[in-house]
């Protein structure tokens, strides 16, 4: 009897790329940066959630800038392997912008739903995360409860923030963060990617 072979291609992918980068000292470093800036209003943004403190300063942190660029490389390459569309538009662009920004989450605060839908890549790094509230993800065919609650993948999934954590992932995917329930700020750089 002929064993029947099963072809898998991939309908649609959203995938977290995840490392741990820096050292404790680079973090307290860029944590004081960061305090420095909001003390003294250094590049404030309005139109932050209640209770996040939201500015484009712009750190020394040239080590994480490196991290970014290699973490959106491997998942590059990763997609790269399934779409050949995405991979052909990627290798025509001469330019990655890389957008920054910074948020300090004070204690009860949270961040709503949301998608970053003009960037390729969507990312954070915590400087300041552990027990601050999870980082939840939606699947946007069922932000409306619109699929079988039984189908694959159709449940939000999250992860729990680790200090020196870099998470990357496509910028359509809707996202949010938990209330900060814990006694201390959650201290974030939020990160989108574009290539042009």
């Amino acid at each position: 009897m002929e064993e029947t072979k099963i072809e898998v291609l991939p309908l649609y992918r959203a995938d977290m790329f995840i490392m741990k980068v820096g050292t404790e000292e680079q973090r307290e470093d860029l944590k004081k940066q960061i305090l420095h800036a909001k003390e003294n209003n250094i590049g404030e943004k309005s139109g932050g959630n209640p209770g996040c403190w939201r500015s484009n300063a712009t750190y020394e942190m040239d080590w994480l800038y490196d991290a970014v660029r290699g973490l959106s490389d491997e998942a590059n390459k990763m997609y790269f392997e399934k779409d050949d569309i995405f991979k052909s538009y990627v290798e025509k662009c001469e330019n990655r912008d890389i957008n920054i920004w910074t948020n300090v989450n004070e204690v009860g605060s949270k961040n709503v739903l949301h998608t970053h839908n003009a960037d390729v890549w969507a990312g954070i790094y915590y400087v300041q995360g552990e027990g601050t509230g999870n980082l939840m993800f939606h699947n946007p065919a069922n932000v409306l409860s619109l699929c079988n609650h039984v189908s694959p993948f159709t449940r939000k999934m999250g992860i729990e923030p680790r200090d020196g954590m870099l998470v990357i992932w496509p910028g359509w995917v809707p996202h949010e963060v938990e209330e900060n329930i814990s006694d201390k700020q959650r201290i974030n750089i939020a990160w989108g990617i574009k290539f042009n």
